[in-house]
């Protein structure tokens, strides 16, 4: 072996020699560890609910809830829909209007077969983001759309067709606010962002019935609110259940919630979701023997002036005549010391 070659090989052998040696005391490294996975809180629809829970389904979409919103499309109308100018009424500093055409522009669907509830292009300049645009009204057997107001903005003379704040959407049309895939009442709108739900091997630690309950009273409130200025206790009239505080039904622990005589996963045969087609029938359960007139134990505020409100819930607790309220009033003013006495215990933190 020539000397070239030998100190060739006696290099390498050195290097291989080296590699081993460093390799021998390094201490091995961990394998990389993995951020925690984060629950994806995320809008997945009502399609994917439906994978896993088809018996709802047959009976949810007959539902006053399921049906509070639907698409424009759903509807027969008089005749094809046109470009309209419009004018933004929530800028009251100067008038600014766009033009919008609902066949083409992006319209989520009607809120309680009425109105017609869309977003505004965003170059329009108008200070909010979604408007009730229009208002349907049923002619016949089909339906035209008109203005849900008009109001002369730009002083010519003429009433002008007005978009209109949209303070409903939180209970009327959930799913826009949380992109959700249905726009209106879902399943995910009581039982929370289905997401980690739906991909969940457990079930049952990503989602209760319980957050199902607590989420009736986010739309339906029940207690009274004070007000601000006056500090008078004012029964809540849009929302219902109103009242149902001062019931013994809200103070008993034998009930489950307001699903003791409510189904909100299907309607009965005249299309309310309660448990029993005669709502009389349901108080005979656990009231045996004994007459019920429900007109008179669940009142209608006589002071309503939309007609839709949920019926007092306090069971004869809270007569009307008993409340104060001034009939000149929209809202109830519960002026009456029994019923003040009664707030005060059993919601001393409003009362403060």
């Amino acid at each position: 072996m020539n000397r070239t070659k030998y100190y060739s090989l006696s290099i390498v052998l050195l290097t291989l020699v080296v590699a081993l040696v460093i390799g021998c005391n390094t201490a091995p490294q961990p394998p990389a560890t993995q951020a925690p996975a984060v629950a994806k809180i995320a809008y997945v629809g009502d399609n994917t609910c439906k994978q896993c829970h088809p018996e709802s389904f047959e009976t949810v979409p007959h539902t006053s809830h399921y049906q509070t919103f639907k698409p424009l499309a759903d509807y027969t109308l008089d005749k094809p829909l046109t470009p309209i100018t419009i004018f933004d009424a929530q800028n009251t500093e100067k008038p600014t209007s766009t033009t919008l055409d609902l066949s083409k522009d992006k319209v989520y669907g009607v809120m309680v077969n009425k109105y017609v509830i869309a977003e505004m292009p965003a170059q329009a300049g108008f200070k909010d983001k979604i408007y009730r645009v229009g208002a349907l009204k049923k002619v016949g057997e089909k339906w035209t759309v008109e203005p849900a107001k008009a109001a002369d903005i730009d002083k010519d003379g003429k009433p002008d067709w007005t978009a209109e704040s949209f303070p409903c959407g939180k209970c009327h049309a959930p799913g826009i606010a949380n992109a959700s895939p249905n726009v209106g009442m879902s399943c995910e709108s009581c039982h929370g962002p289905g997401a980690a739900h739906a991909s969940a091997a457990d079930k049952k630690t990503t989602m209760t019935n319980e957050t199902a309950r607590e989420s009736c009273l986010n739309c339906h409130q029940s207690d009274p609110s004070k007000d601000a200025k006056t500090g008078v206790f004012i029964a809540n009239t849009h929302y219902g259940t109103r009242n149902y505080f001062a019931s013994k039904h809200a103070q008993s622990s034998q009930l489950n919630g307001c699903q003791a005589c409510h189904d909100p996963h299907k309607a009965n045969t005249n299309g309310a979701g309660i448990l029993a087609d005669k709502p009389a029938d349901m108080c005979a359960a656990c009231h045996a023997g004994k007459n019920f007139d429900l007109d008179k134990l669940m009142w209608t505020n006589p002071t309503d002036d939309r007609g839709h409100f949920t019926k007092d819930h306090s069971f004869g607790a809270m007569k009307y005549e008993n409340l104060g309220d001034d009939p000149a009033t929209k809202p109830i003013e519960i002026t009456n010391p029994t019923m003040i006495d009664l707030i005060k215990k059993l919601l001393p933190e409003l009362a403060k």
